[in-house]
């Protein structure tokens, strides 16, 4: 498999081709490059992480099972595994707004069709993680917003804030060890 050391792998045609054919390798590879930004995607969408993970899995057994439909154009995979995503999280909706439910806990607001639960859960746990976030340094802060909200790679990151790849992984492995002491 083509892998980069500093970024993992690197997705080309060969790739794909090998996961076309049902190469496990080439698949485990595909969904080492991709499955962060996707489950950041969704969870930006949704506000919840367990159903973001759900989607994200569904993401990815959706794109095992079309691969033979793509093409390469010379675009990035990443592209084409949004549009999965995106399709994904619509499907899920169209569901949801569907469904009928008569339980007091899951009343939904109806101009938004959001349940309030989830609302309320969503922002509590934001508050308490921009409180954790707080206690870290200004570049543990900035290098978890480019590597979880925006979806960079260390490479990427490196480039935009002027880090060697090395110090930007160090950094981002310290400020999630930190993240995680303040949240436990």
């Amino acid at each position: 498999m083509d892998v980069s050391p500093s970024d993992g792998p690197v997705v080309t045609p060969a790739l794909i081709e090998a996961a076309k054919s049902g190469n496990r390798d080439a698949w485990a590879d595909i969904y080492r490059c991709y499955h962060g930004a996707v489950l950041a995607f969704l969870l930006r969408r949704t506000g919840s992480r367990p159903l973001a993970e759900d989607l994200a899995q569904d993401t990815f057994v959706r794109a095992m099972a079309g691969i033979r439909g793509f093409h390469w154009t010379g675009t990035d995979l990443g592209a084409w595994m949004f549009t999965i995503a995106r399709n994904v999280l619509l499907d899920h909706e169209k569901r949801r707004s569907t469904r009928r439910e008569s339980a007091v806990a899951a009343v939904a607001d109806r101009d938004s069709g959001v349940r309030v639960e989830d609302s309320v859960i969503a922002a509590a746990e934001a508050a308490r993680v921009g409180a954790a976030l707080s206690v870290l340094n200004e570049r543990q802060r900035s290098v978890l917003r480019l590597r979880y909200w925006d979806g960079l790679s260390s490479v990427e990151i490196a480039d935009r804030i002027g880090l060697r790849v090395g110090a930007v992984k160090t950094l981002t492995y310290r400020a999630r060890l930190n993240l995680r002491r303040t949240l436990a």
